[in-house]
């Protein structure tokens, strides 16, 4: 996530995996590892995460176009131009603290988003709770199994979902296996440090993806996405040691915020040498956002003014830095996170950062970051 929450760990997991890098090094050609399972999209996505846009609307917010016009929040994304949309699924979430994605939610959603022309990335977090490099639980359902157990549980868990969305018409058009899985997932037996069981977990949720789109012609692409740091090599290095050990990824994802992430040179080198190392897969920003209104986390390195003039000229230097370095499309997250007393339940958190990175105001009118992506 990227979020809500104040702190960002960092990829210092990967110190567990030097020596193993070292050894795998000479398997970096090997053809087998080097291969995509399932074509990735062709055109430029232009993306936009409404995970909490259902919700909102549900507790009675109405999202405004730029004039006024009240308007259905994927209405909006598609009179914009985007031709992407994302949204997460939980596993048992409890609705508050934003997280409202059961699956009859995001069939809904999905419905919604077909219904408009958008194609969907389907990100799942396989926990209850917002999955980031410092959070990945598993959900009590799968409490206290074994990682053959949980693994047998994730590929259940994914095929029955695949199979419910494709019965309704609404199939994935990608899938991200995990969010933001830095450290694993499925925390404990699923710990980076154990690399063999991580993978076992993730290959379980791809190969559910695949048994259920009836095999590898038909599949949708699957995605693997971390919280980048800004440092290349280490994110070329997590990759590598992730595909070494047989873990399967079509295309990579990696979440971009200024105030956590460095600089527009360390996202471009990140991804030129992503693009160099695997040519395979191609790379999206999974995750990003901007600030409209002043930040409430103490973030003072950012990178142009809080204001929605800055957000839109962020998103427009951003989207060509991407496609320099060989990137194939950008998500903006949180765009609906707006009025979000009407529909957030969050007692313990003590700010509501998030809703000064949405596309829209606290009136729900839409902010010209809104036609920043490009």
């Amino acid at each position: 996530m990227k979020s809500v929450l104040n702190s960002r760990p960092h990829l210092s997991v990967l110190g567990l995996l030097t020596l193993a890098l070292g050894a795998c090094s000479s398997e970096r050609s090997s053809p087998a590892a080097l291969r995509a399972q399932a074509t990735a999209p062709s055109e430029w996505i232009r993306g936009i995460d409404v995970s909490e846009a259902r919700g909102a609307e549900a507790a009675g917010v109405q999202f405004r176009d730029r004039d006024g016009t009240v308007k259905p929040a994927l209405q909006l994304v598609t009179d914009h131009g985007y031709n992407w949309v994302r949204v997460r699924l939980m596993v048992d979430p409890d609705g508050r603290y934003g997280l409202l994605q059961d699956l009859p939610y995001v069939k809904a959603v999905m419905q919604d988003a077909k219904g408009r022309g958008l194609k969907v990335l389907l990100d799942l977090h396989y926990s209850h709770w917002w999955t980031d490099p410092g959070n990945q639980w598993t959900p009590s359902r799968w409490a206290g199994q074994d990682v053959n157990t949980l693994a047998s549980s994730v590929y259940s868990y994914t095929k029955d979902v695949i199979t419910g969305l494709r019965a309704q018409g609404t199939a994935p058009d990608m899938v991200q296996i995990g969010n933001e899985i830095n450290g694993g997932m499925l925390w404990e037996n699923g710990r980076i440090a154990n690399m063999a069981n991580f993978v076992k977990l993730t290959n379980a949720g791809a190969n559910a993806v695949r048994d259920a789109s009836g095999g590898k012609a038909t599949m949708p692409p699957i995605m693997v996405h971390l919280a980048k740091t800004g440092d290349a090599a280490q994110t070329v290095a997590w990759y590598q040691a992730f595909i070494n050990a047989g873990g399967w990824v079509d295309t990579i994802g990696l979440s971009y915020y200024p105030m956590w992430h460095g600089d527009f040179s360390g996202l471009g080198s990140t991804i030129s040498a992503l693009r160099s190392n695997f040519p395979w897969a191609k790379v999206y920003l999974a995750e990003t956002a901007f600030y409209w209104d002043q930040n409430q986390g103490g973030y003072t390195n950012l990178p142009y003014p809080q204001t929605p003039q800055g957000q839109y000229d962020y998103l427009k230097a951003l989207t060509p830095v991407v496609r320099n370095a060989g990137g194939s499309g950008i998500f903006y997250w949180g765009a609906f996170w707006s009025q979000s007393s009407r529909w957030l339940m969050a007692p313990d958190w003590t700010d509501d950062d998030a809703s000064r990175r949405s596309l829209f105001d606290d009136a729900a009118r839409a902010t010209v970051g809104i036609d920043g992506l490009n």
